[in-house]
């Protein structure tokens, strides 16, 4: 019998959990702020600075994860970065469009702007930390 063990460190395990995390965040991106399937839903009125920092920061770890994921899950190939940071960039944009679909939501170009620089900062933080 041929016993076959799922390790982090395999091409495969690494591609599902990219793969598993992409969809995350995806659900995350395109729910509902007033009924949300993760997390609380957002407070009624305006926005506060509070809310709208800590917004920010769950797409500055979220970008700068998925792009962190999806380099290890391409790895070892020499494009595995740069795969990596078109992934996240069309995910960025296409998300942030998708959001005008959802009825208490609308693109925002401060997000999407965030997206990006967070795309390209963490994809230079890789290359620098692998050299």
């Amino acid at each position: 019998m041929l016993k076959t063990h799922l390790h982090p460190s395999q091409p495969l395990v690494r591609q599902i959990i990219a793969l598993a995390y992409t969809a995350l965040l995806i659900l995350v991106l395109l729910q509902s702020s007033r009924q949300p399937t993760i997390g609380p839903a957002a407070p009624p009125g305006p926005p506060d600075l509070g809310r709208e920092l800590l917004l920010t920061i769950g797409h500055i770890i979220g970008f700068g994860l998925l792009v962190w994921v999806w380099s290890r899950a391409f790895a070892p190939s020499p494009r595995a970065l740069s795969l990596a940071v078109s992934i996240a960039l069309a995910l960025g944009t296409v998300t942030e469009l998708l959001q005008n679909l959802v009825p208490d939501r609308s693109a925002s170009p401060f997000d999407l702007a965030t997206n990006t620089i967070v795309t390209l900062v963490a994809a230079w933080f890789i290359r620098a930390r692998s050299r």
